[in-house]
């Protein structure tokens, strides 16, 4: 069956050993892939011969509404496809907590020279970032969280941390609060980078953040909500 985007061929079953030995084939030039476009395509193509393909229908009250949940779903598939790559890790920034308080000695010694010593603890003490603004964010002093999240994963291993939905120190692994692996490290390169270029520009544009007493914020607050409720409706509706 041949449409404007796509063709399905419907076959009787006959030919299931031709079509796995070429998903194989398939698999056997991913694997030797030099881009990322050319090892999605390929993964794209064994879903497309082995069945494995499913759609998700979404839909909204509002356009905005439907960008929103969108984006969300587009972010968890992301997330899977990342998890399926590298494997996961605690969340919450455990594991980089984990790393800087076990890890440190380990990392120094594998660096080469004095500068990348400097660079390697520069990036060791920056690992607790991610652990300390995830407890400020919810109200919880960031260096208390830290202090407790080391010491628990000296004592019970790794993967014990704060959970800050339910507010308590807990197995993290075992109660689902996970990142992909590949996202976390990801994560650490690209500050890396960011922080290199900073080193290089000798300079930093930033906004100067405007106090605002409790009327102004009120009244910003409404106007963004007044214009969120005035925006475009879904066509046809």
């Amino acid at each position: 069956v041949v449409a404007k985007e796509q063709t399905t061929i419907v076959t009787d079953g006959k030919q299931q050993e031709a079509i796995e030995a070429r998903i194989s084939q398939i698999r056997k030039e991913a694997e030797n892939a030099d881009t990322d476009f050319d090892k999605d395509k390929a993964t794209e193509r064994v879903a497309a011969l082995g069945g494995g393909i499913a759609r998700i229908k979404v839909g909204a009250a509002t356009e905005t509404e439907l960008k929103d949940k969108k984006l969300r779903y587009e972010d968890a598939l992301n997330s899977v496809d990342s998890a399926r790559e590298m494997g996961i890790v605690p969340g919450g920034g455990a594991c980089l907590a984990h790393l800087q308080a076990t890890m440190r000695d380990e990392l120094i010694d594998a660096m080469d020279s004095d500068d990348e010593v400097q660079g390697a603890l520069i990036l060791i003490n920056a690992m607790s970032a991610p652990c300390m603004q995830v407890a400020e964010n919810a109200g919880i002093e960031g260096a208390v969280v830290l202090s407790k999240v080391q010491a628990m994963c000296d004592e019970q291993g790794f993967g014990h941390g704060w959970d800050a939905s339910k507010g308590d120190y807990c197995n993290l692994m075992e109660r689902g609060v996970i990142d992909p692996a590949k996202v976390t490290i990801n994560a650490i390169e690209n500050s890396a980078s960011v922080a290199g270029l900073v080193l290089t520009t000798e300079c930093l544009v930033t906004e100067i953040p405007i106090e605002m007493t409790d009327e102004q914020m009120q009244a910003a607050f409404d106007t963004q909500g007044m214009a969120a409720g005035m925006g475009p409706g879904i066509p046809g509706m």
